[in-house]
């Protein structure tokens, strides 16, 4: 399947359309695509959202400071709202008009914005950095009880950035990003020179490692950053590189285990647009293919999961949130300039950009 970056180009110039028409809040209930993600409106508020494309939000609740990722809660609509590094709060929010559950992380913790349930939708694991201590913690909450804090355990590795949970229930994937980082210091990164990123699968019953994969010493500098479940169990992990700006390793890559990771590059030119950072990655209603964004290059990237192939790429300014739709190849995009794209990836040059009054944030997810 070749797609030629020209044909999958956003114009520029795509009709828009502000997301504040009225709507029947039951019919887009039942009928309509409900997607969450954060965002800033124009005052510089923080809010995070429940919302379609066609009616705009069916509920939103705002966040003290900036926002990063959703999950959503098995066997319902309720999602929660992570607090961006190095924030403490999260959030959860029912979509049948309860007040939202407020939660925060220890006061020697701070979480790295995602999360992921338990199958049952009882327990609620979120990535944590033991700041004190200089380690990532997964910290369990419970669900049933005002996500109150339960326990914890190690991340078996630093900056444990997101997690996954696998189809068989019981294994949790981590990405743990390898840098070290405190409050106190800022956005400032501690250990460039001898970061190890990894990714680890945990047994969430006991905590204990099944398995860890580390990339290629001459790749220690790879921070695996964001995750995606695919189709065969495949989990593919998106990278930013804290190396020398000159080099551009490649920054995909795909596991299964048992197996060893495989990096897959790009083309050399969009290798380089990409400047060394992949913002989100998602995995289409089949699983068999994959987005991955680039903001800081302005493009989405698309790929093959059986083949492990790069398909191709459109653009899109300082677009960052992907999520699938109910639709196999397709997508929504969000963008910091404001821009919802939903876009087949075989044809979106021909699909319409809606323009919104929000800077949409890093992440998107589709509720339903």
């Amino acid at each position: 399947m070749g797609i030629d970056r020209r044909e999958l180009l956003i114009g520029l110039g795509s009709s828009a359309a502000l997301l504040v028409m009225p709507w029947d809040r039951a019919k887009a209930a039942h009928d309509m695509e409900l997607f969450a993600a954060a965002r800033r409106d124009d005052r510089g508020s923080y809010s995070a959202a429940l919302f379609s494309l066609e009616g705009g939000d069916v509920r939103s609740v705002e966040l003290p400071e900036r926002g990063h990722d959703i999950a959503l809660r098995p066997g319902s609509t309720e999602w929660v709202a992570f607090a961006r590094r190095p924030g403490r709060f999260g959030v959860a929010v029912p979509t049948d008009g309860r007040a939202p559950t407020w939660f925060n992380a220890k006061a020697d913790r701070h979480f790295f914005g995602h999360g992921v349930f338990s199958a049952d939708g009882k327990l609620l694991y979120t990535t944590e950095n033991d700041y004190r201590n200089a380690q990532g913690m997964i910290g369990i909450r419970d669900a049933t009880d005002g996500y109150k804090q339960i326990g914890e355990f190690s991340a078996r590795g630093m900056e444990p950035h997101d997690v996954q949970l696998l189809p068989d229930g019981r294994t949790a994937v981590i990405a743990n990003g390898g840098i070290k980082t405190h409050p106190d210091s800022g956005a400032d990164e501690l250990n460039l020179p001898d970061m190890k990123p990894s990714l680890v699968y945990v047994d969430l019953s006991t905590g204990d490692l099944l398995e860890e994969q580390r990339l290629a010493t001459d790749l220690h500098q790879l921070s695996i950053r964001h995750l995606a479940l695919a189709a065969n169990d495949t989990v593919v992990f998106g990278c930013q590189y804290r190396g020398p700006e000159e080099n551009t390793p490649p920054l995909l890559g795909f596991h299964r285990r048992g197996e060893q990771p495989v990096i897959v590059p790009t083309p050399d030119e969009t290798q380089t647009a990409l400047h060394n950072y992949i913002g989100s990655v998602t995995a289409d209603a089949d699983g068999g293919i994959v987005a991955a964004s680039a903001p800081k290059g302005g493009l989405i990237t698309y790929w093959d999961v059986s083949s492990r192939r790069f398909l191709g790429s459109c653009e899109l300014n300082d677009g960052c949130g992907v999520a699938p739709t109910r639709h196999r190849a397709s997508f929504l995009l969000t963008s910091g300039q404001g821009w919802l794209v939903e876009t087949d990836v075989a044809d979106a040059a021909d699909k319409e950009r809606r323009s919104s009054p929000y800077e949409w944030d890093n992440h998107a997810i589709l509720v339903r």
